[in-house]
């Protein structure tokens, strides 16, 4: 019974602790959060994809 215990505790400790390392590097993937600076315009929309069929860059 105190092993099994024992692996359980550990088990959850690792858990808790996997969780956390990629809760943080889920939250850091986009890089600091920064405010954006004073008079700063919104991005611009891409433009939109041209009305062409032919789409094999091989021609």
């Amino acid at each position: 019974m105190t092993v099994t215990r024992a692996l359980r505790t550990a088990f959850v400790t690792v858990a808790i602790a996997g969780a956390a390392v990629f809760g943080t590097q889920v939250a850091q993937a986009d890089g600091p959060v920064t405010p954006a600076p004073a008079g700063a315009t919104a991005p611009q929309p891409t433009p939109t994809p041209s009305t062409t069929t032919d789409t094999n860059p091989w021609d």
